[in-house]
């Protein structure tokens, strides 16, 4: 491994080739590599002890100073400076993931060493359009996919299969093209082939709470958004079972297919699956469960049970970006019946795709969207051998217990609405005595100090925190939570004033109803 670096030597006598020489310099690449690495060993430390803000906000108007260079023609920058330019416009103008009191998005807080398997993913950079193209990238792919329908179920899912997408959106999208032909080839047609020219309406049975990429999916086939009919919620955000049963019944032979979640997007909600799957079976209905955000709850044996009957359904979406710790993007779509991976795409090409040979049915790319295909199982496969399901499985179960815990802290104080018990590792809240959430939230993101979200939840606004990082803590919830003046309201309003867009008449009709309680 400390062996000298042998670089391959090009004519010095042609400008052009000691250029190209310079261009992939071992050793240049090595002394780089070292400076980011200690960089992003910074960069890790600073957020993790909370000295660097949530997020340095700027407004997109004021970033874009930065980025306004003209075209480099020739280089800019030397390569001893990029370590530092990387610092100053990239590093701190991003939303620092690893800070504790990042409540945002449910992006994932990325394992260090799966970050270093993206650099060894993009540094061989295997194309896997087909099986010779990525060979180890393949195979590993493979064993990832394998790994995880093990994890759905060991029995009914011996024989699953599926392939890595780049993100869940495109995977639910994979996984409804297959319940589309799979739904063609039993009415005696090939909507593939024939396309709309052929294709009797067909339907998609959803959540009201579904990931807004089912409706998209349902725009890219062809189908019309208004082929996704959307299934009323209790109050606790899951499908109600018997409206669904009514849609089921109504449009009874035309059902493509039944879209239930397992963690939906606004709540974290988790649709009753065994009985789900129990209504598709009646109906002889494909059943995809996009377990985009939940999934991961399968690493865990004490939080499995929550995903009891997911083993019934044709396919599954798991994210590895979200709870399965990963940098973006990978996502997972998973099959139980293995020939179902080969119905979503029927790609000819006599340039790529050899029919006589034997590794066809190890080719990527007839299974998916895309052509060249990184390679998105390394980073997986890595977290897998390393530390294994059961230490996967303790990150999610300390951030669900952390919301639990949040939860908790909320329903105590007569200031906070909490909306429903969290199902997973999403709160849904709001700050009663200031009625505008979306300003707090706005507030909050831009002073640095936090970050988070909102959601629609039947025409009333809430406050969404999603516990990602296995390092937040009650510290950080308390934090969150402190609804004194100087607290929030003093955030509302001191940024509410520096950016001009506070009305004074109406805060201070507001301070004053507020000093009265």
């Amino acid at each position: 491994m400390n062996s000298p670096i042998k670089q391959r030597k090009m004519n010095p006598s042609d400008g052009d080739n000691t250029l190209i020489q310079d261009m992939f310099s071992q050793q240049d690449f090595l002394n780089l590599g070292q400076q980011i690495l200690q960089l992003l060993a910074e960069y890790l430390d600073n957020n993790l002890s909370q000295e660097s803000p949530v997020i340095g906000y700027q407004s997109a108007s004021d970033l874009t100073i930065k980025f306004t260079d003209p075209l480099p023609i020739q280089a800019r920058l030397k390569i001893s400076e990029f370590p530092e330019v990387l610092q100053q416009q990239v590093l701190a103008n991003a939303l620092n993931i690893h800070h504790p009191r990042n409540f945002g998005h449910q992006v994932a807080t990325p394992l260090p060493i799966a970050a270093l398997c993206d650099l060894v993913a993009a540094f061989t950079n295997q194309a896997m359009a087909i099986y010779e193209t990525g060979p180890s990238a393949t195979m590993i792919e493979r064993q990832v996919i394998h790994w995880l329908c093990q994890l759905v179920d060991t029995e009914t899912w011996a024989q699953g299969d599926g392939l890595l997408t780049s993100g869940g959106a495109q995977a639910n999208l994979t996984a409804l093209l297959a319940a589309r032909q799979a739904y063609s080839l039993a009415q005696g047609k090939n909507y593939w082939d024939s396309g709309l020219n052929a294709q009797a309406p067909c339907f998609i049975l959803t959540s009201e709470h579904c990931h807004y990429s089912v409706a998209r999916a349902a725009g890219i086939m062809g189908l019309g958004t208004q082929a996704v009919i959307k299934i009323p919620c209790d109050n606790n955000g899951r499908m109600v079972l018997d409206a669904l049963e009514s849609q089921l019944n109504r449009y009874a032979g035309k059902v493509m297919a039944i879209v239930a979640n397992a963690g939906c997007t606004p709540s974290g909600s988790i649709d009753a699956l065994t009985e789900i799957g129990g209504l598709a079976q009646q109906h002889q209905v494909w059943l995809h469960i996009d377990g985009a955000r939940g999934a991961s709850m399968l690493f865990s044996d004490k939080l499995r049970d929550k995903l009891q009957g997911i083993a019934v359904a044709d396919s599954v979406v798991w994210d590895g970006h979200k709870l399965g710790y990963l940098p973006a993007t990978v996502s997972a779509v998973l099959f139980k019946r293995g020939a179902d991976s080969m119905l979503a795409f029927a790609q000819q090409a006599s340039y790529l795709f050899d029919e006589e040979n034997p590794d066809k049915a190890y080719d990527q790319s007839q299974r998916t969207l895309e052509c060249t295909k990184r390679m998105m199982g390394l980073k997986w496969w890595a977290a897998f051998n390393l530390y294994g399901t059961q230490s996967l499985g303790k990150l999610v179960e300390h951030v669900f217990d952390t919301a639990q815990q949040m939860a908790g802290k909320i329903q105590q104080r007569e200031d906070f609405e909490l909306l429903m018990s969290p199902q997973t590792n999403i709160v849904v809240f709001r700050y009663l005595p200031y009625p505008q959430q979306a300003h707090i939230r706005k507030a909050l993101v831009h002073s640095g100090q936090f970050h988070l979200t909102q959601v629609d939840w039947h025409g009333e606004i809430y406050l969404r925190a999603t516990i990602m990082n296995p390092f937040t803590d009650m510290q950080d919830v308390d934090a969150l939570c402190a609804a004194e003046p100087e607290g929030v309201v003093g955030v509302i309003a001191g940024r509410a004033i520096y950016t001009g867009d506070l009305d004074l008449a109406k805060a201070q009709q507001y301070a004053d109803e507020y000093v009265a309680k």
